[in-house]
């Protein structure tokens, strides 16, 4: 497993900065989003929107990178530890500008606690009932400290946030942006999980041993981007 300070300082700026377009760019993908990596890429260092894409997904693609930036920032710092205001904000950072223009294609609430049931298309696992969510949410981050935690540990609290599933939308998009933060916060290269490999990931995802072993290797992917 590849630690971050084995990196130089100019090779872990490169790889936060790699790592901005491919997390968003494929974390997105992966709910549907249907901007190609170039085009992901292009908006994200050049402000160029891709035409013939919906104008709501390019937003919360910015919206994404913004939150991505607010992840590696606060991680940088020990004493952040992860709360559920925490995780509200980045939900709402991820949505808010795509709410503000389109609003009719966005899931609301947006940094709030989704007030109906849900579930996880092609995983099999029983969801928090909305009464639940808030309680929920707060044994699982008395359960783990952010600035605490080893590869197990991470994927364990992933497992557990995305049955929990608190929000409307987003929920897997914000559960890998926390992931990002915990390894960050740990010492640990974040995890890149490519759109490619999305089924072998909800498979995955239902078990903590299994996810151990998928994020210890798309730790590699993210290692690839350097070299």
């Amino acid at each position: 497993m590849q630690k971050l300070n084995e990196l130089s300082l100019k090779q872990r700026e490169e790889l936060f900065r790699q790592l901005r377009i491919s997390i968003t760019h494929h974390s997105n993908a992966m709910e549907g989003t249907t901007l190609s990596f170039g085009e992901t890429k292009e908006l994200l260092e050049h402000g160029n929107t891709a035409g013939d894409k919906p104008l709501h997904e390019q937003l919360v693609i910015l919206g994404f990178a913004k939150a991505y930036d607010v992840i590696v920032r606060e991680a940088a710092n020990k004493d952040n530890i992860i709360d559920s205001s925490f995780i509200k904000d980045i939900h709402a950072i991820m949505f808010e500008d795509a709410l503000k223009v389109s609003p009719h294609f966005i899931s609301k609430p947006i940094g709030a606690c989704r007030r109906d049931d849900r579930y996880i298309k092609g995983v099999d696992i029983k969801l928090s009932a909305p009464n639940k969510i808030s309680n929920d949410v707060e044994n699982l981050l008395y359960k783990f400290n952010s600035n605490n935690m080893n590869l197990e540990d991470i994927a364990e609290f992933h497992i557990l946030f995305e049955r929990v599933h608190p929000f409307a939308d987003g929920n897997g998009r914000v559960g890998r942006l926390i992931m990002a933060f915990q390894a960050i916060q740990n010492n640990i290269v974040p995890p890149l999980i490519e759109n490619e490999n999305r089924s072998e990931y909800l498979k995955a995802i239902n078990d903590k041993d299994e996810l151990f072993k998928f994020l210890d290797e798309s730790i590699q992917n993210s290692m690839d981007l350097l070299f």
